[in-house]
């Protein structure tokens, strides 16, 4: 069993908790601990066996990361030189040279490091591959990605880093992780578009947003056969349309993304001190591709000129 830490017990970090404390009781987390240097969020950490304000003297095999998106490619390689495997939370650096800096660091202390896109472990994500890989689609023509989240927009947090990269990181998934050719995006840093333009001719459109008046979180790919749609909040069933029919396709499994994330890192982690080497998802490249393409997104934002 492991021990795992969780550094920074803010909204999602609460989350981890949740899940964690579920696995604990199934034998495959012996003991979580909460490190924040908030009084309120180690009052609130109810869950978990230890809190502390500070990583020193906790004892960890595993700590999640997730702190603020500027300290993660420091924290993570400090946690990997003090021997900790670490789960990173969504970017894994604020630009690809810190994200391969983290990645880096792994090899040289021969730690594992994974990375929060947990979009990947979506019950209907595994459907789609599948419909995919047998043809049922056709040929893939076009992607659309709709995340409006009704929450107030983060301070000194761009959507496109927060939401866009679970798109980029799907769409390029689905696309058989081949990268974009380019990238255009319109709106600002808490309402944008972004346009990936991949080989062929086939365009995946992005729409994410703070402050929407309405939740939505679709997925839809579009197949010269037939499309597949599936809502992000819905992790039992997803959608077929052919020729304007629909008809409610039954996922294998309905645990929700950030469960099935979790229990993966563990397997890796175990297997890694067994010797047996099983990789993570996404792999180092895959997570680099994500930074990369997250950035340019942004760089692509139009510049903002006073009136």
């Amino acid at each position: 069993m492991l021990k795992v830490a969780i550094l920074g017990c803010g909204r999602w970090g609460s989350n981890h908790l949740k899940v964690l404390s579920k696995l604990r009781e199934e034998n495959l987390v012996s003991k979580i601990t909460v490190v924040d240097i908030s009084h309120k969020a180690r009052q609130e950490a109810e869950l978990a066996d230890a809190v502390s304000d500070t990583m020193s003297g906790v004892d960890a095999d595993l700590v999640i990361i997730a702190t603020p998106s500027q300290y993660h490619a420091e924290q993570a390689k400090s946690l990997i030189a003090a021997g900790h495997h670490v789960l990173v939370e969504k970017p894994l650096g604020c630009c690809e040279s810190d994200a391969a800096q983290v990645l880096a660091s792994a090899r040289e202390f021969g730690r594992i490091v994974a990375v929060g896109l947990l979009l990947r472990f979506h019950p209907a994500v595994e459907l789609a591959n599948r419909m995919l890989s047998k043809g049922s689609l056709g040929r893939l023509e076009g992607i659309r990605f709709i995340r409006r989240s009704t929450r107030e927009a983060p301070e000194r947090e761009n959507v496109i880093e927060a939401l866009g990269i679970h798109a980029i990181d799907l769409i390029c998934h689905f696309m058989g992780e081949s990268e974009p050719n380019a990238v255009n995006s319109e709106g600002d840093e808490t309402e944008s578009r972004i346009a990936l333009e991949f080989p062929h001719g086939i365009e995946a459109i992005i729409d994410v947003s703070w402050n929407a008046s309405v939740e939505r979180r679709t997925v839809t790919l579009l197949g010269s056969k037939a499309n597949f749609r599936f809502d992000l909040g819905i992790h039992n069933s997803a959608i077929l349309e052919i020729n304007g029919e629909e008809e409610i396709l039954d996922c294998d499994s309905s645990n929700t993304p950030l469960e099935a994330e979790i229990r993966h890192i563990i397997n890796v982690v175990n297997s890694h001190n067994e010797g047996t080497g099983l990789q993570t998802v996404p792999d180092s490249g895959a997570a680099l591709r994500g930074v990369r393409w997250t950035q340019r997104a942004m760089d692509a934002l139009p510049i903002p000129r006073p009136h």
